[in-house]
Parts: structure tokens; C-alpha cells; sequence
């Protein structure tokens, strides 16, 4: 594996993540901003593409354009690394620090606690890899393409932990395939009779798939009360490790579920979405309102969120798992019961372990 820079086109997201690979990576723990600064001159061969990053530039000498659009990029990078910081807070495997008193040069260093789960940097580190893979960051040659297929699982594990720090609930994993190995109707059967209330199908109702595996709902999760009866919270989730995330709304597949069931089913539930990405990873720059104007950026991630709330309802991205993850596993006395996957954290470390050995390897060899 080989870790690729973005292109100049590349949004801010997408940039620090890059800047985040190579502290993650790197000997020293660490990489300088101005990283990005010799990048852009190195992609900057020719005047059209420095303008790219500089769209409002009337300046015609193709050295003073690309350091202005260097300035631009270092400013919204480091924006963009301070909102994280800020956001995520201890479970961010990263610190900006400042090096030297001229010219203030920044420095993003890996955290000594990057890998460890308890605090999320984890979580965070795992969905960084995820989406350092998916948007091609990171390049996977055939003979590991076996990283890239483990990715649904072990996300699918970070997943349930998320959504059971946030709401301290009962979290089934219920993705395919299942570390149990049942099939749709049986598991289905199991989570409801965890529940506690309904009544599951004893055959497959007519018109269903008889190898139907998840019905696109890959966690269901509730908020028990003492009495044990139905009422609760309710939430389903989709898991979306890949890019394809947006095609993936939970609430119609929960429709579909509600047909295995007899006697009565529940009415109401909230509907959910797991993502390995920043939600705003793919937002235009400058964010515009409705007739064109130009917004702050935070304000475009505040309109983002806004937006994908009436299609996904609650939305777990990369800085809400790793911070929801913390939460489930340092509740005193342990990982708080009833989460499935809450045990499995070591399947986690062992995929980042593993996909940091091979970008080591290749460190190494260059």
C-alpha cells in the first residue's frame, strides 16, 4: 500500500485527510502544513490549474497566483484540522501544534495515543484509513485487496459501539454477514425476542426473497425501560462503509421489516446512518444559500447537516463515531453490556495494525 496526494481540484476535507495520512504514517509522528505548499507547486505546472485553487485571482504571473493559492489552501487546511480538533477533542488522534516563533510554522502530530480504543482515536483512525481507501488516498494492490473486503465487518463493529454510546441502548448487529451465521428470518426472530414485545413471522411472508440478508438495515438498537414492554426508543441504522452511502436511506427498508411481522408491530422508530467520512467531505467550497451568496464555511457544514437530516435522520460520521465509541467503552467498570461488537474491539486494532504495517512496509522500501 502507498499512500497517493489528492489533485489540485481535491476539497479541503479530502486535503487534510491526506495531511492526517502522513503524520499517521510518518517516522516522526508528524507532518509540517506547508506540506501542502510544495505539493500544489509540484501539481502546478502550468497557470490554468494554480488559478483552479484561486478561482477569484486576477493576478497573470503564475508564480505570485500559485502563492496566493498556496496561502488560500494552508488557511482552509488548517480551518478545516482546528474544526476537527475542536469538534472530536480527545478522541482526535491528532494536536496542531505551532513549531518555531517566525512565521509560526504548524505542525499536525499523531497523538502517542492514537490507537488506543478507550479514548476513540481508534474508531477515528479506522474510519480515516476507510476513507483514505475508499477515495483512493490510500492505493491497495490485488494481493491486499483482502483489507478492502474486511472493511464492511470491522466497521459494521465500530458502528454498533457508536450507536450504543450515544444512546444507551440494547445494539443488535444485525449486517450481513453475521458473526452468528443465521439467516434473515431467524436473526430477525432473535433481536425481537431480545426486545422483549412482537411477534416475528414463523415463514418468510410471500413476495420476500428467500435469501434475503439484511433488508438494508444493518443495526437495530432500543432503550429498554425497567417494565420490559414495547414503547421504547427505537432505532434502526444503515452501515455505509463506501462511497455509495447516499443511496442508502433506512427508512423505507424498515417498512419492508415491518411485513414479518404478526399481531401487531411496532409504529414509530428513529432511522440512522453510519458513515466513515466528515458528512461535509464532499461540500462544494464556497458553500452558497439559496440565491447564490456566498457562505462561511461553517455554515455550509451547518446547512449540510440540515439537509441529510430529512433523508437519514441521525447521522454517525467519522468525529461523532470515534466520540460516541469513547463513550460506550470508558463508562466506569468497562464497556457498558448489551452492545454487540462491544467485544470485539480487538478486530479494530488488528485491521489498523495490520494496514499500518503495510503502509510502513512501503514507507520503508521507498
Amino acid at each position: 500500500m502507498h499512500i497517493n496526494p489528492p489533485d489540485l481540484n481535491s476539497r479541503r476535507a479530502r486535503f487534510a485527510d491526506w495531511l492526517e495520512l502522513l503524520a499517521l504514517t510518518s517516522a516522526a509522528g508528524q507532518v509540517s502544513i506547508s506540506t501542502l505548499r510544495s505539493q500544489l507547486r509540484r501539481l502546478s505546472d502550468d497557470r490554468t490549474s494554480a488559478k483552479e485553487l484561486d478561482v477569484d485571482a486576477d493576478d497573470s504571473g503564475e508564480p505570485e497566483v500559485t502563492d496566493r493559492a498556496a496561502d488560500d489552501l494552508e488557511e482552509r487546511i488548517v480551518e478545516e484540522i482546528s474544526l476537527r480538533v475542536e469538534t472530536i477533542g480527545s478522541a482526535y488522534p491528532f494536536q496542531l501544534m505551532v513549531n518555531g516563533k517566525l512565521g509560526e510554522s504548524q505542525i499536525l502530530l499523531r497523538k502517542p495515543t492514537w490507537n488506543e480504543a478507550k479514548t476513540g482515536e481508534l474508531f477515528y483512525t479506522f474510519c480515516l484509513l476507510d476513507s483514505g481507501i475508499r477515495e483512493d488516498l490510500i492505493s491497495v494492490p490485488k494481493a491486499e485487496r483482502g483489507f478492502v473486503q474486511r472493511i464492511g465487518n470491522i466497521f459494521q463493529i465500530c458502528s454498533c459501539i457508536a450507536v450504543g454510546g450515544y444512546t444507551d441502548a440494547q445494539v443488535v448487529s444485525f449486517g450481513f454477514p453475521r458473526a452468528t451465521g443465521d439467516g434473515f428470518l431467524p436473526a430477525l426472530q432473535a433481536a425481537w425476542l431480545r426486545y422483549g414485545s412482537y411477534c416475528v413471522r414463523s415463514d418468510i411472508p410471500y413476495g420476500f426473497d428467500a435469501k434475503l440478508k439484511d433488508g438494508g438495515v444493518d443495526i437495530i438498537a432500543w432503550r429498554p425501560f425497567d417494565d420490559g414492554n414495547a414503547a421504547t426508543f427505537l432505532m434502526f441504522v444503515q452501515v455505509a462503509s463506501g462511497l455509495d452511502w447516499k443511496d442508502k436511506p433506512v427508512a423505507n427498508d424498515v417498512k419492508a421489516i415491518k411485513q414479518w411481522f404478526v399481531d401487531g408491530v411496532f409504529e414509530h422508530f428513529v432511522p440512522a446512518i453510519c458513515i466513515p467520512f466528515p458528512l461535509w467531505f464532499d461540500l462544494d467550497e464556497p458553500p452558497k444559500d439559496a440565491t447564490g451568496k456566498k457562505l462561511p464555511f461553517k455554515n455550509g457544514i451547518l446547512r449540510r447537516f440540515v439537509v441529510r437530516e430529512s433523508a437519514f435522520g441521525i447521522i454517525f460520521d467519522r468525529g461523532r463515531i470515534a466520540n460516541s465509541s469513547a463513550r460506550a467503552l470508558s463508562a466506569p467498570g468497562g464497556p457498558r453490556a448489551g452492545i454487540d461488537g462491544a467485544d470485539r474491539v480487538s478486530e479494530v486494532a488488528a485491521w489498523v495494525d495490520e494496514v499500518m504495517g503495510s503502509l510502513a512496509e512501503k514507507r520503508v522500501a521507498a
